[in-house]
């Protein structure tokens, strides 16, 4: 068995066009290894030209009307639809993973330029804790069975 683990990174402010992000990980235990990805996939940290700015976060957005500095209101900006990555003005790249064993599985996507820099700053780590019931035995049948102790007995078929 298995269990398909789905992670989102939401690109912040600092990126140009072009830039890109890998995933990378840790199999389950340790630390994250930032030297080999965890899959091939290359995230555009842009795509389709999404996410420069946003009208939330726009320079216009900052003013009172944008950010909620009027009663009661919360702004264009910061309405929930204003949470969408056009309202706050980013993409959201969403990458999944298969893990196959039970673990502590950290994940964390380094983000390049376009030549394939890696960009300065630490980036964040997700953790996610797996356990992955093991399969149903096959070919036991019941010995025993004491209520008072709660004992089961299993004999191979």
């Amino acid at each position: 068995m298995s269990a398909l683990i789905t992670i989102e990174f939401v690109v912040p402010v600092g990126y140009q066009d072009g830039d890109y992000a890998r995933l990378h990980g840790n199999g389950g235990s340790g630390d994250i290894n930032w030297n080999n990805p965890v899959a091939e996939d290359v995230f555009d940290l842009f795509p389709d030209g999404a996410g420069i700015y946003g009208w939330g976060y726009a320079p216009w957005g900052h003013f009172r009307w944008g950010r909620a500095h009027c009663q009661r209101a919360a702004g264009w900006g910061y309405l929930p639809w204003g949470r969408f990555p056009w309202g706050h003005g980013t993409a959201v790249i969403t990458a999944t993973y298969q893990a196959d064993g039970c673990g502590q599985y950290k994940f964390g996507f380094a983000c390049y330029d376009q030549l394939g820099n890696l960009h300065e700053g630490t980036p964040e780590e997700a953790i996610v804790h797996i356990h992955i019931a093991p399969s149903a035995p096959t070919g036991l049948k019941k010995n025993s069975y004491n209520k008072e102790t709660d004992i089961l007995v299993l004999d191979a078929a």
